[in-house]
């Protein structure tokens, strides 16, 4: 609470709810409304920054009562389901299969009536009880709960209504409802400020400079009211996109302003595009299931032009025209044919490959998408996760040219300290991983591998050999050190209170 208060730096609203409770000593917003011509709004605000500076104090009382529910408010109009089902059954007795065509509530009705010994079943017929037939002639304790209810809230219910309103709340007839009255008090130090604040409103202080003011001249003759920059202020969460939104958008325009065009495609692939066209052998240990998500429905896809088909078929037995040996295996267009989750992003530039023409290269292509993996959940492994592929297409390109576009993306992604180590993947030559150093964590963390496409993969594709650069970064755990995220899964949690605090995706 500040030590001294200067009266020319309250709100014109803080100072007329101090004065309304000059003589009121104790209000609530509605009253105190009315007494300072201020909607409730504005004076539970003008309160709220009264109360920070210690000019007032807030009594909150908060009360529960009985109402009904929607349910509640139907039947204790037309009455409760079980009752009409006893009129409707009589004391001849009524067939299951036909009330049910008739009555909408049957089945609710003909639960409890059997729970309240009302009825019984006998060969498919409802079957009054000497308990239901005194039941169709007077009102039970339900019913007169809810038209007690229909009346008033009940703020109490009597004792001897306890255990009925314990079973109408189970069945969501009644449910309870909670109410908060505030009431708001001048503090010593608020009463003392007083007589200071009738001074200030016979001064005429003015709290906001207007146009009028202005073309008058008269803003020269008056006393402006001052504002303390320094006072508490409530914290306020304006609307925003989620930070892996925030992100993914960002990653965009990092290649957009490259000059790359975004590929978009299926996350539900053949395997021909996953890992066939990519020259990964058809018994390669990716494909198994411990690390793919394979589909029962639809089992299999189609698979595109035969010329290519045919062509990756080729290079798998055989080597084709590539120069190389190929697997030397049998390939199988029925294993290409199986469905599964994309396992990368890569089957986007494959199918990006298989449309190019010769007439549209040099050209370079991105995409940033989900994709699936059957992996062990660790704090940095999921089985879902974002990848942001590229392929850069030309005679002429490098891998030196690949590096830098990768460095390029990793600085622009706040990166400081990273490398590039040899690796090995099936469908690259010469290939590489980039890591970056995890300061938490005092390890080398792997983000994605990169390469230039063999031969085997450009050529069936894109019909000749032309040097294409391609990688997959995954970008998870930069946000995770962005943010001091220190598990993967806590990236997709929504929680409400870590999305609020989250600051702006900004590099």
């Amino acid at each position: 609470m500040p030590s001294s208060i200067n009266v020319e730096e309250l709100h014109e609203n803080e100072v007329k709810v101090l004065l309304a409770l000059k003589d009121l000593k104790r209000a609530s917003a509605e009253e105190i409304g009315r007494i300072a011509g201020l909607t409730r709004d504005a004076v539970e605000k003008a309160s709220a920054w009264a109360t920070t500076k210690g000019l007032l104090s807030v009594d909150e009382k908060v009360s529960e009562s009985l109402i009904l529910s929607e349910e509640g408010e139907e039947y204790a109009e037309q009455g409760l389901p079980e009752r009409r089902l006893l009129s409707l059954t009589g004391r001849k007795g009524a067939i299951i299969s036909e009330l049910r065509k008739t009555f909408l509530h049957s089945d609710i009705a003909l639960n409890w009536a059997l729970r309240n010994g009302w009825a019984r079943i006998e060969q498919g017929k409802i079957l009054l009880t000497a308990v239901g037939e005194s039941a169709l002639r007077e009102e039970n304790l339900d019913e007169k709960i809810l038209k007690s209810l229909k009346e008033a809230p009940l703020a109490t219910a009597p004792k001897e209504w306890s255990e009925r309103v314990k079973v109408l709340l189970r069945r969501r007839l009644v449910k309870k409802a909670r109410r908060s009255e505030k009431a708001v008090f001048l503090t010593p130090t608020g009463e003392n400020l007083l007589p200071l604040l009738e001074s200030r409103e016979a001064a005429g202080l003015v709290s906001q400079l207007t146009p009028d003011l202005v073309r008058s001249g008269r803003w020269r003759g008056v006393k402006f009211q001052r504002y303390d920059i320094a006072l508490p202020v409530p914290s306020i969460y304006p609307g925003k996109r989620h930070f892996m939104q925030q992100v993914i958008e960002y990653i965009r325009r990092i290649w957009l302003e490259l000059g790359f065009k975004e590929m978009t495609g299926p996350i539900l692939e053949p395997c021909f595009w996953v890992f066939d066209a990519l020259y990964q052998p058809q018994d390669h240990p990716a494909r198994d299931l411990a690390d793919t998500f394979y589909m029962k429905v639809p089992r299999e896809g189609e698979l595109p032009d035969a010329g290519i088909v045919e062509a990756v078929r080729a290079t798998h037995e055989n080597g084709w025209t590539t120069g190389s040996t190929g697997w030397r295996y049998r390939w199988d267009p029925a294993v290409a044919r199986r469905c599964c989750l994309r396992t990368h992003t890569t089957s986007l530039s494959a199918r990006t490959l298989a449309e190019l023409r010769d007439a549209e290269l040099p050209a370079k292509f991105f995409s940033v998408g989900r994709v699936f993996r059957n992996e062990t959940i660790d704090w940095k492994h999921l089985a879902e996760f974002y990848q942001t592929d590229g392929i850069v297409v030309g005679e002429g390109v490098t891998f030196r040219h690949m590096l830098g576009y990768l460095r390029n993306y990793l600085v622009k992604m706040g990166i400081e300290k990273m490398r590039f180590r040899p690796s090995y993947f099936p469908y690259t030559e010469m290939s590489c991983e980039a890591e970056v150093w995890i300061q938490e964590k005092e390890e080398w963390v792997e983000l994605f591998g990169a390469g230039i496409f063999r031969p085997e993969v450009v050529k069936p594709l894109l019909g000749r050999d032309v040097p294409v650069l391609a990688w997959g970064p995954g970008f998870e755990r930069i946000v995770m050190s962005h943010y001091n995220i220190k598990n993967m899964r806590d990236l997709y949690l929504n929680d409400l209170g870590q999305i609020r605090e989250a600051r702006l995706w900004v590099r």
